[in-house]
């Protein structure tokens, strides 16, 4: 289970480089670049075999690619998990975190985690597998964990408190859809759902519309996803809603390098937001 890494990346200079390890159901990614240099960012995707679990194959591929072990400028480790709550700052009280988790999720054998999202005044709580952590933690030199969901965010916070419109922000990754909604940089709403079907798609879109409040002829829906199901659903939703958008890739991300636009949103948005 190995993977190449460009040439230019070397024990040498590994230390000018932020990497970062997306680990997600079924597999991973490795990614990286150096800041200073354009055009020089990688992006590796590795599938597991799903008759094995996840923490033997996640060893497996430790052990098979060496350079993983190597000094780095900063390592990131992406952890994309439908196990996570936002509260507000407000709200949360320190150390009782897990209790929350396993309030909401019942979520035994899993690591408990905080993300903090400064411009939200929020904290984003989620779980990592025990042994998944602990491995990581072991295997790499100060790995930072974040949840998947804390770097889109901060994005599109951004972008929507640029807008007059109130927004919703879609992406559709793997038979799981993420679903935001802002007014003016203000958090109206998010979740994240299991997808099969493009009826599946239609139904919890047009739900949280109407449930939020959206305005079908002025509100603007922002839509990410594999191209051919992207453009399906875009059809189906223009019967219904006045302003549905393919959701952009910030363009100063393309001087990273090609490997950009082979990239998932939340990865994407860590490179604009770090």
């Amino acid at each position: 289970m190995t993977i190449s890494v460009p040439d230019t990346l070397t024990t040498d200079n590994s230390e000018k480089y932020i990497v970062s390890i997306r680990l997600r159901s079924g597999g991973l990614s490795f990614s990286g670049y150096e800041p200073s240099v354009g055009g020089s960012f990688f992006y590796r995707e590795v599938e597991f075999d799903r008759a094995v679990s996840f923490i033997i194959s996640l060893k497996e591929f430790f052990f098979a690619n060496d350079f993983l072990a190597w000094m780095y400028k900063r390592i990131h480790v992406i952890c994309v998990s439908p196990i996570y709550s936002l509260v507000p700052n407000d709200y949360f009280l320190d150390n009782k975190e897990e209790r929350l988790l396993d309030f909401s999720f019942s979520a035994s054998g899993r690591h408990c985690l905080v993300d903090t999202l400064r411009e939200q005044r929020a904290k984003l709580v989620f779980g990592v597998d025990e042994e998944v952590y602990e491995f990581c933690s072991r295997s790499l030199l100060h790995p930072a964990f974040s949840h998947y969901m804390t770097s889109p965010l901060t994005l599109w916070k951004r972008w929507s408190g640029a807008g007059l419109t109130r927004q919703m922000y879609v992406v559709i990754e793997r038979k799981r859809m993420d679903v935001v909604c802002y007014a003016q940089g203000q958090l109206l709403f998010v979740n994240s759902y299991q997808v099969d079907q493009l009826n599946d798609i239609m139904y919890y879109i047009l739900y949280v519309w109407r449930q939020v409040g959206l305005d079908q002829e002025e509100d603007r829906l922002y839509l990410l996803g594999e191209s051919s199901s992207q453009t399906r659903v875009m059809e189906r939703l223009r019967i219904y809603l006045r302003h549905v958008e393919p959701m952009e890739i910030p363009s100063e991300t393309y001087l990273l390098g090609a490997d950009v636009a082979k990239a998932p949103m939340d990865l994407i948005s860590l490179l604009v937001c770090e």
